[in-house]
């Protein structure tokens, strides 16, 4: 499954840098299975996946960010959000990904998963009970320094009060606007925390966003939860919105929660 997933990033990558410098893949497009706007790279990407999953014959179910569930006959699905991080990657902020998780029923049974930065091509593969890595080498969970620290936080307008409790634990605190690889960067012990408390449900995670990440973190020894304390797992569905902490060291939920 790691070369399937692989080889769809490629694809997507490949047609994504074929792009004409003027295309304008911020335009919407429609609405997305979410009720969420979709903008033209959005379906672009997506359109790319599900035609090169049917050259392929890569035969999993597929729930997408855009699209919905599409029943394709597989006893799995592909959990896909293939761009994350749309505003970055429509002005030309080089931090968005496609994001890929094969899960069964929930989250908490994902097996591989796979994030790919696109504009940077650095690319982070799990799989459960195998460990994480990114570019072919292992990566690991930090340990927890207050006063050599850094925490990746959902900000701007919503944000929850408690945040601000939050951002004062930590020495840095950054906002970087695509959950996959900002999880990520937990699991690579380069962040120690990643906390999203939003108070408008509409803008709270969905399992599309952090499938991947969720299994590449846990592999590399962290840990994600809601914020009552309890491991996150989330529905094969687009309806299920979550808060949560990722964290490197249980320090920080002790911390935190």
């Amino acid at each position: 499954m790691k070369a399937e997933l692989n080889d769809i990033a490629d694809e997507v990558m490949r047609k994504y840098r074929g792009l004409p410098k003027d295309y304008a893949g911020h335009i919407p497009v429609g609405k997305g299975a979410s009720g969420s706007d979709t903008s033209k790279i959005d379906k672009f990407a997506e359109d790319a996946v599900l035609a090169f999953m049917d050259e392929q014959g890569i035969g999993l179910n597929v729930l997408s960010e855009e699209i919905g569930f599409v029943d394709r006959g597989g006893k799995k699905t592909l959990v896909l959000d293939p761009i994350d991080g749309t505003v970055n990657c429509t002005r030309g902020i080089p931090f968005f990904s496609i994001s890929m998780a094969v899960c069964s029923k929930t989250m908490a049974d994902c097996d591989h998963a796979l994030v790919r930065n696109l504009f940077s091509g650095d690319t982070y593969y799990a799989r459960r009970g195998g460990g994480a890595e990114l570019n072919g080498h292992r990566i690991a969970v930090s340990k927890f320094n207050r006063d050599d620290s850094l925490f990746l936080m959902f900000d701007g307008r919503d944000v929850a009060p408690e945040s601000e409790k939050v951002k004062a634990m930590a020495s840095r605190v950054r906002t970087m606007g695509c959950a996959s690889l900002e999880m990520c960067l937990v699991a690579q012990g380069s962040a120690q925390a990643h906390y999203m408390n939003c108070t408008k449900r509409s803008r709270m995670i969905r399992i599309v966003d952090i499938a991947a990440s969720c299994l590449i973190l846990r592999e590399a020894g962290g840990e994600v939860v809601d914020l009552t304390g309890n491991k996150l797992d989330m529905e094969l569905s687009l309806d299920d919105r979550k808060n949560f902490l990722a964290y490197g060291d249980p320090k920080i939920k002790e911390l935190v929660l």
